[in-house]
């Protein structure tokens, strides 16, 4: 699921921070020049993300 991730990151040019723990992974999303805020383009990874996931059968959890 990470490297499908990070393909699609390479393809689109947005980078997520990711965090992987033996039982979840956690991506982290905001844009360094918008100054960490959210932007349109952090929302369509986050979109492509949501979307591989649930191709890969991962489920989200709430924080």
């Amino acid at each position: 699921m990470i490297v499908h991730v990070a393909d699609v990151e390479r393809l689109i040019g947005r980078h997520a921070d990711i965090d992987l723990r033996w039982d979840t992974i956690r991506f982290g999303i905001t844009t360094h020049d918008a100054g960490h805020k959210l932007t349109d383009s952090d929302f369509d990874l986050a979109k492509r993300i949501d979307e591989i996931a649930a191709a890969h059968g991962a489920e989200p959890i709430d924080y």
